[in-house]
């Protein structure tokens, strides 16, 4: 098991970050903008381009000797934790669900959203009739009006039955508890309306609304490539069957979403060009172009970035592998990203941005057609659903809070391990225990120097941040001072390009400690003098210079005392890896 103190950097980062590794796994602690503390488990690839990369800081990573049984047992711990807080987060999203739900039933128009049932449309387009065919076959004449019949006979008994006054109350949030919930009204009326989609899908032959795919930048489909579409979608088409077949299960989303991959894979066959579903969610952080034209160069590097990424995928790993379910969401996603940024470039628009995988969940409007209660009722059944919403969301951010001394990132470890060990075990598989409430192991970097003194330590690695791994290069190949002098400030380096990531400074004090404060004083004057100038430019820039040349300053400070917090940052830069092992401290 792996202890990793990543060094600070400005904005979050100031601090200092902690995480656990697990062979090839991070587990470790973020706040997100919901305000709610969460525990995030990736791979240590995503993490150190985070990191490492991107943010451009150095990690020390200290290795702890322990059995394989006892690294099952600490890992299987924060998995749970991780899962509980994972169904309380879903319990929240069935809840909000149920209120989303009752608003649209009061709706004029009688309109549900259904996720997925926004790539179809009723028009000409790429047929469905041969799986309609199949289907026939499988199912048996008939089957179709079978199960519509029988989800309405449910939908319109619905009022009687008291289908409408399903409520559960949100299970309590508790410290090693998993919240069993029931759910609410919307779990039951939502998979039979996704069910009653698909079927009119099917029925009346819809096609995919060509507003909601795109076509690929990649050349023509060539035969190798054909040959492997063909197999996917005929591996989509038996999942499609097999699904249906399943008549008392909740298959209605599932089935539309590989209906809608069928459909743009038979295009693709069609017309011999890849197209591609449109991913993005539609609630979505989004980039809009004022922002993004001050670093023009660095959001087209991004975009060949992605061109280059999705191109690499088709052609390497297309030729070595088949072509899974698996991979080709992968596919998808690189091919949204790449469609999102060029569209965005080209066309001088906002550009949407998100860090979750992408899926294909557009919404559209499906009518119904059921007896309802009374608006009042309705009224009342929603006030109660967004009443419990409310409840639950200030339970869960209560719970999973952030405090920067108490509850921070460093803290939550050495709780967790104390959660998941007993006393005896703790000091028998990790050593002496460490106390981040009753000493300065709160901060990440004490509590590294913590751990290497008081637990069972086999050695230590070093993973460079992005700006050291490239210096170590250039002094490798030509070491004067003149490379040193070109690489110590923004206006010459080559290896750093400015962004709108990072304020304005002039010199890096990261990888000198007797320039320091001399580098720090430029820096500080710098910040000043252009939070001066911002003053007078206020008004037409609306006070970034102001707020850029006060941030500088602030982080200046910290180097006038030989500490180094700002390292600046590199968006644009592709994963380049340097751990080393170190030498043992005497």
């Amino acid at each position: 098991m792996d202890f990793i103190y990543v060094d600070a950097n400005t904005g979050q980062s100031s601090g200092g970050h902690s995480a656990l590794r697990f062979e090839d796994t991070v587990i470790h602690f973020q706040y997100y903008p919901d305000e709610i503390f969460r525990v995030v488990r990736e791979s240590y690839e995503r993490f150190s381009y985070s990191y490492n990369t991107y943010s451009n800081r150095t990690s020390k990573i200290a290795r702890v000797g322990i059995s394989e049984n006892d690294l099952d047992k600490i890992r299987t711990g924060f998995e749970k934790l991780a899962l509980i807080q994972f169904k309380h987060l879903k319990n929240l999203e069935s809840i909000r669900a149920d209120v989303q739900f009752l608003k649209e039933l009061q709706s004029p128009e009688k309109n549900i959203g259904i996720k997925t049932f926004g790539y179809f449309k009723k028009e000409e387009g790429t047929k469905i009739s041969s799986l309609k065919e199949k289907l026939n076959s499988a199912l048996g004449k008939g089957w179709l009006g079978k199960i519509r019949t029988q989800i309405k006979k449910e939908l319109n008994s619905a009022f009687t039955d008291g289908k409408f006054k399903l409520f559960s109350e949100a299970p309590s949030v508790q410290n090693g508890n998993y919240p069993f919930y029931k759910e609410g009204i919307s779990s039951w009326f939502l998979p039979r309306l996704e069910k009653l989609s698909v079927l009119e899908i099917l029925d009346l032959e819809y096609s995919l609304d060509p507003e909601a795919i795109f076509l690929s930048s990649g050349n023509s489909l060539n035969e190798e490539e054909r040959i492997k579409i063909v197999s996917l979608r005929d591996s989509l088409e038996f999942s499609i069957i097999e699904l249906i077949k399943e008549e008392n299960s909740n298959w209605g989303h599932s089935v539309l979403v590989n209906l809608a991959r069928y459909l743009v894979l038979e295009k693709s066959l069609e017309d011999g060009k890849l197209y591609f579903l449109v991913t993005f969610p539609e609630s979505v952080s989004q980039i809009t172009p004022t922002t993004w034209s001050k670093d023009k160069r660095g959001v087209q590097a991004s975009s060949e970035l992605l061109l280059e990424a999705s191109k690499t995928f088709r052609e390497e790993r297309l030729k070595s592998e088949s072509l899974t379910e698996e991979n080709y969401l992968t596919w998808e996603d690189l091919e949204n990203r790449d469609w999102e940024l060029r569209t965005g470039l080209s066309r001088g628009i906002s550009i949407r941005n998100t860090f979750d995988r992408l899926s294909p969940d557009l919404s559209g409007s499906f009518v119904f057609s059921f007896p309802t209660p009374e608006s009042q009722l309705i009224s009342e059944y929603l006030h109660r659903s967004e009443k419990e919403e409310e409840a639950y969301y200030e339970n869960l951010k209560r719970f999973y809070t952030f405090k920067l001394i108490t509850k921070n990132c460093t803290s939550e470890i050495f709780d967790s391990l104390e959660f998941i060990l007993n006393e005896k075990d703790y000091e028998t598989v990790l050593g002496k225990r460490i106390d981040p409430h009753s000493s300065l192991t709160f901060i990440p970097f004490i509590a590294y120097d913590s751990i290497t003194e008081k637990w069972n330590v086999k050695e230590e690695t070093l993973e460079l941040s992005h700006r050291k791994a490239a210096l170590e290069k250039l002094y490798g190949s030509n070491p004067n001072w003149k490379t040193y002098l070109k690489e110590s400030n923004v206006f010459s380096s080559e290896i750093y390009q400015p962004n709108l990531d990072d304020h304005m400074f002039v010199f890096f004090t990261d990888d000198t400690i007797l320039l320091r404060p001399i580098y720090g004083i430029v820096n500080l004057g710098w910040g000043i003098g252009n939070f001066a100038l911002g003053i007078f430019t206020s008004p037409f820039d609306k006070g970034k210079r102001a707020k850029d040349g006060l941030q500088s300053a602030f982080f200046s400070l910290p180097e006038l005392v030989f500490f180094n917090i700002r390292k600046g940052t590199f968006p644009n830069a592709k994963p380049d890896r340097s751990e080393r092992k170190l030498e043992p401290q005497k």
